[in-house]
């Protein structure tokens, strides 16, 4: 039986108004830093490629899997509680700086400990001394963590915005490069992250000035209730992410794996800066307006067009001109990563929208749902990437893709049943996203192959590609916008986002 079309949504009152204002605001200053943070580590990547080997970078990304396995952990969702409290208390925070005292000491210290024994699994004596340098961090990120909950909180997306962007700069851009090019090696990237943690936390708790001495006392039901699921969650989506680089790690070698996260870096970087604004510019606000379940469905389709429109022009647009792409910013002897590139691209639009999914989950605390999700994606992944993985790392990145289009699937056909939306409208958004992918892959190719014709060096070949990139997400744009006229991401977008209904008008080539 067909779902009926979903009626228009009733206007906003003024507090939605308000809300919409500062969803405008937090996009705006979310994506300046996202591109700031996009072009700062374009210029930092290629940087650092020119001065360390392909194994530092291996080493270090064994060491983070490791690291964010004890994360979830550590923190036992602190920051995700403390956004989605209906009312938060200083007492609250201190009872989150105490737990957070507690636990990432605990983990800092199992991370020490544990130390040899990731070594093992990875075959690689040297990665012992570098994760134990950087065990003490997890305790700095997790500190950190409460502060920037509370800017989260407090919709202060501006003063979070300069501040993980200044942090990024000065961690990687002053105290990495610096580090690598006076010799230091693979210890210069265990210094950038010490830097970003300590810049990070001082800065967000210089901005909230919130009490700083800690307590045990207090309603922990309350804060581990929501906190424990959430960690629990986010360690399984952890699980699914970080199994590739375990896998390519352990039967590939170091080299092959730093060739693999520099892929997933060129890939997923771009679109992981939008993702993650939409990501925190919904979750405090959603969580204030989650009993309107159909204004819920509007803004989460209204997300999976945003992020997955540009996200499947960039990501496809990178494809097409991989070894472009590689060769320009990675440099003479990264060729190998430009076939991990062309199939990991492909993954990544699939992987955002799904998180909008589940910021949209996190919201309306359909927490076990989630769990279901990420859980099935995960034996999913593993199943495919054993039958896989003798293709090598390619074959690995295959099973990802395959795995990120069954977890979108599923979160698409039940969250669109749970908010009631129109399977129109989701049919609609899916061929906006498709089509914006399309163009950009189409024009990026051919201007790859126009280059290579013409005898360009690697960075006109960039900024050709990068042109035609830009033609196709604006045709691809205003495309989109054509085919989800009158559905109910429109209409929110129109009742909500001061201005936006007169620019969608001129994108689209409609007189107001």
């Amino acid at each position: 039986m067909p779902t009926p079309a979903a009626p228009d949504l009733p206007p906003p009152a003024a507090a939605t108004r308000s809300l919409g204002a500062r969803a405008l605001g937090g996009l705006k200053w979310g994506g300046l830093a996202a591109l700031m943070s996009a072009l700062l580590q374009l210029g930092f990547t290629a940087a650092l490629a020119r001065l360390l080997a392909p194994a530092d970078f291996g080493l270090i990304a064994m060491c983070l899997v490791a690291l964010r396995l004890f994360t979830y952990f550590s923190q036992l969702g602190m920051a995700a509680a403390l956004v989605q409290r209906e009312r938060l208390e200083p007492a609250d925070v201190r009872l989150a700086l105490g737990l957070t005292w507690v636990v990432c000491s605990a983990g800092a210290l199992g991370v020490a400990l544990l130390a040899p024994v990731a070594g093992w699994f990875f075959r690689s004596p040297a990665l012992v001394p570098l994760l134990r340098a950087l065990a003490p961090t997890l305790l700095v990120a997790g500190l950190g963590g409460v502060s920037l909950a509370i800017l989260r909180r407090e919709l202060r997306f501006r003063e979070q915005a300069l501040l993980e962007t200044a942090s990024y700069a000065l961690g990687y851009g002053v105290v990495g490069v610096v580090a690598a090019w006076s010799g230091a090696g693979v210890w210069s990237l265990v210094a950038t992250s010490w830097a970003q943690a300590l810049l990070l936390m001082v800065g967000a708790w210089a901005l909230t000035r919130h009490p700083l001495r800690p307590t045990l006392r207090g309603d922990r039901s309350a804060l581990l209730g929501y906190g424990a699921r959430h960690s629990l969650v986010a360690f399984v989506e952890f699980l699914g992410s970080s199994l590739d680089g375990a896998v390519v790690g352990r039967l590939l070698g170091e080299a092959t794996l730093g060739l693999y996260g520099r892929a997933l870096l060129l890939t997923s970087q771009p679109v992981e800066k939008a993702a993650g604004v939409v990501a925190r510019v919904l979750f405090p606000l959603l969580s204030t307006v989650q009993s309107d379940r159909r204004r819920v469905g509007g803004a989460f389709l209204l997300g999976v067009a945003l992020v997955g429109g540009l996200g499947g022009a960039l990501s496809l647009g990178v494809s097409a001109a991989a070894g472009d792409v590689v060769r320009a910013v990675l440099g003479p002897g990264w060729d190998g990563a430009t076939p991990m590139v062309q199939v990991l691209a492909l993954a990544v639009p699939l992987a955002y929208m799904s998180q909008i999914a589940g910021v949209v989950c996190d919201a309306l605390a359909l927490l076990r749902f989630k769990l279901r999700v990420q859980g099935l994606g995960l034996v999913v992944i593993a199943a495919l990437m054993v039958v896989l993985s003798p293709a090598g790392a390619r074959g690995v990145a295959w099973a990802v893709v395959a795995g990120e289009a069954l977890r979108l699937s599923v979160f698409l056909v039940f969250l669109s049943r749970e908010l009631g939306c129109a399977r129109a409208d989701v049919a609609r958004v899916l061929a906006a996203v498709a089509a914006s992918g399309l163009l950009a892959y189409g024009a990026c190719a051919a201007a790859s192959a126009l280059a290579a014709r013409l005898g360009l060096g690697p960075l006109a070949t960039l900024g050709l590609d990068g042109l035609a990139g830009l033609l196709a997400l604006s045709l691809g744009a205003a495309m989109g916008l054509r085919l989800v006229e009158g559905t109910a991401p429109a209409r929110l977008a129109d009742a909500s986002l001061p201005g936006w209904h007169r620019l969608r008008l001129r994108l689209v080539g409609v007189r107001a």
